[in-house]
């Protein structure tokens, strides 16, 4: 890896390269928390599966047995469509949505029956912002558009590069 020394300040530059070596270390010291963190919780994941799966299972089968016993059972629901017992409530809803085989089919259909139609059909008019890039500032003022510039800093730990490592090694290695 090849660095290069800014002159104007060397004081400013020596900074910059401990505050790096600060971030880098910290960049490294934090993988290695993460990785820990991942395998707490793939051993307590571990050391709790039998548990969770058998657990899932009981759920399973008493909320099928007890939407059973409440089928069974109008007359609990005669009054409301919840019943309270002390230990939840078993309630049952209604809800319905709209499937559409062929969409395309439904709007021709709609636009058959003319105004009628008009209220069951949206129409979306939205910005291509792609093609607007390519205009010049001047005239996406006139259309009432500002393109905002944005400039970030982007701080990138220094890596290993195995690749690189290798074939250096093997080049150095095939000059012997």
């Amino acid at each position: 890896m090849t660095t290069t020394t800014p002159t104007a300040d060397p004081a400013a530059y020596k900074n910059l390269v401990d505050l790096m070596a600060i971030h880098c270390e910290a960049t490294a010291r934090m993988s290695e928390l993460e990785n820990d963190l991942q395998q707490c919780w793939l051993d307590l994941v571990d050391a709790r599966r039998k548990d969770y799966a058998e657990l899932q299972g009981i759920l399973g089968n008493t909320e099928g047995a007890i939407e059973e016993a409440a089928i069974l059972n109008p007359q609990w629901f005669a009054k409301a469509k919840s019943l309270k017992t002390p230990y939840g409530t078993v309630a049952f809803r209604k809800a319905s949505k709209l499937e559409v085989k062929n969409e395309e089919v439904s709007l021709l259909l709609l636009e058959q029956l003319g105004q009628d139609g008009l209220p069951f059909v949206r129409t979306v008019k939205a910005l291509n912002l792609e093609a607007l890039e390519k205009l010049d500032d001047s005239e996406l003022e006139r259309l009432r558009i500002r393109r905002i510039t944005t400039e970030t800093c982007k701080i990138t730990p220094a890596k290993v590069d195995l690749g690189k490592a290798v074939k250096a090694a093997t080049a150095a290695e095939s000059k012997l």
